[in-house]
């Protein structure tokens, strides 16, 4: 049983207990989360990954509306879908004017519990069904990358043959030029094709992180920029090395200085940082 958590976002108290009443009756085990207003609501969900919110429209100094369109514009939050309730705009123009700005759904006062129930059940099937596909993006990006290290891993390799081939055919010239020719040719590829193919499938799941990181700090260079989504990855060191064509040590170096560059606070881990693109 998925135990969904739900935001309830109402600037009366009364109406926050009545749809939760009202959710606790036909979904006992979802996790009901309330906030009185739409800035309260938007600070809790950057720290609580709630999967649905159910928000009044009309709210003093934060509308349910403004809410929805704060939501879509961060890339942590864009994916919850936001039912609007209201008493007040029920109109088709309405209507319209809450679907337009990204709400998933429109819900009108007095609300009757059996619609209310049908409405979330929509929104959270939705919710499923993207985290499947997320799930599955993420598996095949997985594989990609182990087929990405283990390319590199030959690639080096061969390279290393290369270069002890070249070493006992120094006195024919026209041969370790040939080796050498060889061994640039397998460096680009480790350096840049195989990385290619790599990043068209990571922007496909991740298709605005390197846009979000850029734009923030547009002096980033393209090893910084691949060394990030990396570690947006979680990729282990040893498997970064073997992609980045660096070693360990030389790695954690490139990491210490990307660190300053990007004026992560030290009690910050890398990842938590880069989870904001």
């Amino acid at each position: 049983m998925v135990h969904y958590k739900i935001l309830i976002v109402d600037d009366i108290v009364e109406n926050i207990q009545t749809i939760t009443r009202f959710l606790e009756q036909f979904h006992p085990e979802y996790r009901l989360f309330q906030a009185t207003g739409g800035a309260s609501a938007l600070d809790l969900v950057r720290s609580v990954p709630v999967d649905l919110i159910i928000s009044d429209w009309d709210m003093p100094g934060f509308s349910g509306i403004e809410l929805v369109k704060a939501l879509k514009e961060d890339t942590r939050t864009r994916h919850i879908p936001v039912i609007i309730v209201t008493g007040v705009m029920l109109s088709s123009e309405d209507l319209d004017v809450a679907l337009s700005a990204g709400a998933f759904d429109f819900i009108r006062k007095p609300v009757d519990p059996v619609e209310l129930s049908a409405r979330t059940n929509s929104a959270l099937a939705c919710v499923s069904m993207h985290m499947i596909e997320i799930d599955q993006k993420n598996r095949e990006l997985d594989e990609k990358a182990l087929i990405l290290v283990k390319n590199n891993e030959f690639n080096i390799e061969l390279a290393k043959k290369l270069a002890r081939l070249a070493e006992m055919a120094e006195t024919n010239m026209e041969a370790t030029a040939f080796i050498h020719k060889i061994t640039g040719e397998i460096d680009q590829k480790i350096n840049e094709d195989n990385w290619q193919h790599f990043e068209i499938a990571f922007q496909h799941v991740h298709p605005e992180f390197s846009r979000n990181l850029v734009k923030q700090y547009p002096h980033l260079t393209r090893g910084e920029l691949k060394h990030c989504v990396l570690i947006k990855l979680g990729m282990n060191i040893k498997d970064m090395a073997s992609i980045l064509y660096q070693s360990p040590d030389g790695l954690k170096v490139t990491r210490s200085r990307l660190r300053k560059k990007l004026q992560i606070a030290n009690d910050i881990s890398f990842n938590t940082f880069l989870s904001a693109f």
